[in-house]
């Protein structure tokens, strides 16, 4: 009997720790397709913008059937190499080594690589340029106002993660030929369980109780908000501690992290907050399982990774009443703040802080089928 042919399916990757959810992202979607019976599991192929990306793909990710291809067409340096002697001399490419074959391609983005796809899948994380412009440059809104344009008027497939993006979508570009899918991801967590808190805590400078703010320092993740309670409780002589990690550059805002330091000198709570900068994913899990709550205050998010983390662990979380978050969050405890109302956020620290032990979000811990659905509904995306 012969065995049905594997699929073969490219997805692009990048690790860019600016933007590290876009690369955990696509890992996520690596693990989740890994728990398909093997005989359904596809042939990935990893589209990397250079080597360096390529090396990191090939040390995190352990799928069975996988190769890994440079996006702009060469197979090794060499190669990549003569081309770019040859593009500068003759303007001509010698290496141009399209994968053939190829029955999906995600994100697509149209890169040489993707061309020949059977199928070509868009994905947009959110449309928070449009309905939260203050946090982009004019420049930056119209070059991904031109990328949507074109994918809304394809006749291909687009990937939105939640409900709220897509009637955000259809709000936008009522027009719209392009196929919708709404498919939420979920995370896998690779294993932290038996780090040492006890050391973590001395490394981070941390007490044996405390809250974390896991998010790049992007002015729409709202740390402010968190500093602001935190100075409240301080000053009605309630003293709590929040770590926060994250890459402390925001492109957008380039004095962002600076003001956030300059509100802890100048209200004297550096014995409150810490920023740990990016640090280890595992180091970061560890510290947000033993916490006494995650907190996620977004002012907008497409699907969060953060609350993914925790919904994972099944950890208390205070997040802001977004209406994603909401959604997200459906069925659950956790606690949810207006993201503007610092006084709501100071009366869920509070509580928080005055509980021996938070529940967790859920009652049953069933979160392993939210990864097997994400790798399910993907391939049936592929396969439609």
């Amino acid at each position: 009997m012969q065995l049905a042919k594997r699929i073969r399916i490219a997805l692009s990757y990048t690790y860019n720790e600016l933007w590290i959810g876009g690369s955990y992202y696509i890992e996520n979607l690596i693990n989740a397709l890994d728990t398909l019976p093997d005989a359904e599991k596809p042939h990935i192929v990893i589209l990397a913008a250079n080597q360096t990306d390529v090396r990191v793909a090939q040390n995190k990710l352990s799928y069975p059937y996988i190769s890994f291809q440079l996006s702009s067409g060469e197979s090794n340096r060499l190669f990549r190499f003569v081309n770019k002697v040859a593009n500068r001399l003759l303007k001509t490419t010698v290496f141009n080594q399209k994968i053939k074959g190829l029955d999906a391609a995600f994100p697509y983005y149209e890169c040489v690589q993707q061309s020949l796809a059977t199928k070509k899948i868009y994905w947009i994380a959110d449309f928070q340029e449009s309905f939260a412009p203050e946090f982009f440059t004019a420049e930056a809104i119209d070059t991904i106002k031109k990328h949507q344009h074109t994918i809304q008027s394809s006749a291909e497939t687009l990937i939105l993660s939640s409900e709220d993006a897509l009637a955000h979508f259809k709000a936008l570009y009522p027009g719209h030929t392009v196929k919708l899918h709404v498919l939420p991801f979920a995370v896998t967590h690779p294993p932290y369980q038996q780090l040492d808190i006890a050391s973590l805590l001395h490394k981070h400078q941390l007490p044996t109780r405390f809250f974390i703010c896991p998010n790049q320092f992007w002015k729409h993740k709202n740390q402010l908000t968190v500093l602001k309670a935190v100075d409240k409780l301080k000053k009605q002589g309630t003293e709590i501690m929040v770590a926060f990690t994250g890459k402390t550059i925001d492109y957008r805002h380039p004095d962002y992290f600076a003001s956030l330091e300059k509100y802890v000198a100048d209200n004297d709570m550096a014995g409150n907050i810490k920023f740990l900068g990016f640090i280890d994913r595992k180091e970061q899990l560890k510290l947000m399982a033993e916490s006494i709550a995650i907190i996620q205050p977004s002012f907008f998010e497409g699907w969060s990774t953060v609350v993914e983390d925790a919904k994972a662990m099944n950890k208390a979380l205070i997040a802001s009443a977004i209406n994603v978050h909401q959604e997200q969050l459906a069925g659950s405890s956790a606690q949810f703040f207006a993201p503007n109302d610092m006084d709501e956020l100071v009366n869920l620290l509070n509580k928080a802080t005055n509980e021996p032990a938070l529940p967790p979000l859920y009652k049953s811990d069933a979160y392993q089928s939210h990864i097997e659905k994400f790798g399910r509904n993907f391939l049936i995306v592929c396969k439609s």
